[in-house]
């Protein structure tokens, strides 16, 4: 098979057929991965591409190239101790706990296509599995999850936070240069503690901590996701935000519009694989 073979080089350009190729891993993980969680009574929907391609394309959006889901943070600390009590691994494929793996991406749980991630391959087919936090009421509180939350990133990573502002880039890079390395597994642990100190269930809010639209846009009534509702992804049922409209318009805005063409393209490209030596 073609996906197969880029194993054996760190330039290979996504073709519409590698592509699809890589869908349809993803989608067997996200199959196997939906049984696990069956059997252990835990429960995860589609959120981003994946839930904009099940309402719009009944699957995959076509240029899309990885699958991301969610978890309310109960049922994923669950799934992580579940997951290390098998070795991490499940099937044909590895889980990589949030605090032990090392790409500077999130601090998510990866499910990963095995014969990749034994090959040292980091951002290939996998599924990010993503944590819903309770969110306080008070902004005085929200204030201080986000804020924790940014600095357990910058503790596990090491590295500037993105996509979240010049601000906030250079008050971690102060961060960074101050702090002693001794001091960040620390700092993860109670951040940690903080950040996940509301639980979903007694939460009127709810927030991914680490979504690529931010605290503020992350942040929204529990509302819109409960109850889930079922919905076909390439011939398979998972399932999606009770109210997605309501959902997708709070992270995206106008969800319906297409991409224009140039825009429609893989996010992560084969040969900008990271590989440790």
């Amino acid at each position: 098979m073609i996906f197969t073979e880029i194993l054996m080089t760190e330039k290979v350009e996504l073709t519409p057929e590698l592509l699809r190729e890589l869908q349809l891993k993803q989608l067997d993980m996200l199959v196997y991965f939906r049984d696990f969680c069956e059997k252990n009574n835990l429960t995860f929907y589609l959120i981003g591409g994946a839930l904009i391609g099940a309402l719009r394309n009944g699957g995959f959006v076509p240029w899309d190239d990885d699958v991301d889901v969610a978890m309310m943070r109960e049922d994923f600390e669950k799934m992580e101790h579940l997951m290390k009590m098998q070795g991490n691994r499940l099937g044909q494929f590895v889980y990589s706990p949030v605090e032990k793996h090392i790409i500077p991406d999130a601090p998510i749980g990866y499910l990963y296509d095995l014969l990749h991630a034994d090959a040292g391959y980091e951002n290939t087919a996998k599924i990010d599995i993503h944590p819903i936090d309770g969110v306080p009421k008070s902004r005085l509180l929200r204030k201080v999850q986000k804020w924790t939350s940014l600095i357990y990133y910058l503790s596990e990573y090491r590295l500037p936070v993105k996509n979240k502002g010049t601000v906030v880039r250079n008050i971690s890079k102060v961060i960074l240069k101050i702090t002693p390395d001794c001091m960040f597994r620390f700092y993860m642990k109670i951040c940690k503690k903080i950040m996940t100190s509301w639980s979903t269930f007694d939460s009127e809010y709810i927030c991914s901590l680490f979504g690529v639209a931010g605290y503020e846009r992350e942040v929204m009534p529990k509302k819109y996701l409960f109850p889930l509702q079922k919905a076909m992804f390439e011939m398979e049922v998972f399932l999606i935000p009770g109210s997605q409209d309501a959902y997708l318009k709070r992270l995206y805005g106008d969800y319906h519009k297409i991409p224009p063409e140039e825009e429609r393209h893989p996010r992560h490209k084969i040969h900008e694989l990271y590989k440790h030596e």
